[in-house]
């Protein structure tokens, strides 16, 4: 299985969602999956971080531009320094050339819309949330945080067919998955 991680880390943003997403690469990995990442080169990247760990890292542009349409949608899209549609471009097109059967993405700047340009070319679409604050098109939606109203956390922010891997749920619903 070819699987690739669009997720950042900048001096902004922070370091989690990567770690999060090595963590899940790795297991991957052993598992069998062929893993890269995709990351924007943002100051504060750990880009050479993932390397070091073994991983192919797909670097999308330094944000050259001080202006970029800041989608209101999304409260944290200024994070990602550049269009979300400028980021689905640069994205697919390093992906076009690769049979990806899962694209994960773990990013606080994207949602349903960037998602959706994704289906063209990926299989499956998994989503690292934590918010629920926004639309998402997705297969699989992670969320490994406890609440109390876990299990309507994202009713109406994703799809109907979406497999929610939800805090106590996500092992039995893990099994679901290796299941089918």
């Amino acid at each position: 299985m070819n699987v690739a991680i669009r997720t950042d880390a900048s001096v902004e943003i922070g370091t989690g969602h990567v770690m999060r997403c090595l963590t899940l690469a790795e297991e991957l990995q052993h598992n069998g999956a062929t893993v890269s990442f995709l990351c924007r080169k943002l100051d504060g990247n750990l880009i050479s971080f993932i390397n070091e760990k073994g991983f192919h890292v797909h670097s999308l542009r330094t944000p050259i531009e001080r202006s970029y349409e800041v989608d209101r949608d999304v409260t944290h899209s200024s994070w990602l320094r550049v269009d979300w549609k400028q980021d689905a471009y640069e994205t697919k097109k390093i992906l076009f050339h690769t049979k990806i059967e899962l694209l994960i993405v773990d990013h606080y700047s994207l949602d349903h819309k960037w998602e959706s340009e994704m289906r063209t070319v990926v299989s499956k679409v998994m989503v690292i949330d934590d918010l629920a604050d926004r639309l998402h098109d997705c297969d699989i939606l992670l969320d490994q945080n406890e609440y109390i109203n876990r299990n309507n956390r994202y009713k109406g922010l994703v799809p109907t067919h979406c497999t929610q891997l939800t805090s106590l749920c996500y092992v039995q619903n893990l099994e679901k998955l290796e299941e089918s």
